[in-house]
């Protein structure tokens, strides 16, 4: 059975009691992946050469776009995987603008089987996709905060590293599967031309690398400086929304 990332997980204490306290490890686990994974693609196309993985896939033909939104579309449905690599990766080989639109089809792809499982499937079938630990996210997100369309965009604006998990939240929802598609698709525009042009520009310019280390360093820093009054604002928040 399929189990959830560790980075998608609710966080566990040492006795099994879930924590909803923001976990420095995994935020500082989080950085140094998307940071390794903007290095390796840097060495990558400067030892390959971005003319020659563009001449590969052009080689591809139409096999080449849809393996990759094949590819998108798989990883979002299995949980375990996850598709920032090649979501990274998809300006360079495709550009900005058609890597943004695969990217996008692909997540649409993936998100609408998330959707219809668990709209036709019910739960059961939901959870051995997800895992049982991040289920009880899928649930509580549904029951807590997708009330329309609104709240579905702004969770595919701000949530969109979970947002293949949300997409089976709003299968158990009323909302409509239209309206899941139209709202994906529309609020997916922004964060995905934006990660797919940090890949193609950070794999291509050693300045630009550059300075997403420095980035990294200066946000995980302030997060720990922050991260009690932030906990406490995300717990009263939370009990603020159990109250009512």
């Amino acid at each position: 059975m399929p189990a959830p990332s560790n980075n998608q997980d609710n966080l566990i204490s040492e006795n099994g009691v879930e924590s909803n306290e923001i976990s420095t490890r995994s935020l500082l686990l989080g950085g140094l992946g998307f940071l390794a994974l903007l290095t390796v693609l840097y060495a990558i196309v400067q030892s390959v050469g971005i003319e020659a993985l563009q001449e590969s896939i052009a080689d591809a033909g139409i096999l080449g776009p849809l393996i990759y939104m094949a590819i998108k579309a798989f990883t979002y449905t299995f949980a375990p995987l996850s598709a920032g690599p090649i979501q990274f990766a998809s300006g360079i080989l495709f550009g900005v603008v058609e890597g943004t639109l695969y990217s996008l089809l692909g997540e649409l792809i993936g998100g609408s089987i998330n959707f219809m499982i668990a709209r036709v499937y019910g739960r059961r079938i939901a959870q051995r996709f997800v895992g049982q630990v991040a289920m009880k996210r899928v649930d509580d997100f549904y029951e807590r905060y997708l009330d329309d369309w609104k709240s579905l965009l702004m969770a595919r604006l701000f949530l969109f590293s979970v947002y293949d998990f949300i997409s089976y939240a709003v299968g158990f929802s009323h909302l409509r599967f239209s309206v899941y598609v139209t709202v994906s698709f529309i609020g997916g525009l922004l964060p995905t031309f934006i990660f797919v042009s940090i890949g193609s520009e950070a794999s291509q310019n050693q300045d630009i690398l550059l300075m997403f280390y420095v980035g990294a360093a200066v946000l995980f820093l302030c997060f720990v400086l922050l991260r009690r009054p932030i906990n406490r604002y995300v717990n009263q928040f939370q009990q603020k929304q159990k109250n009512n």
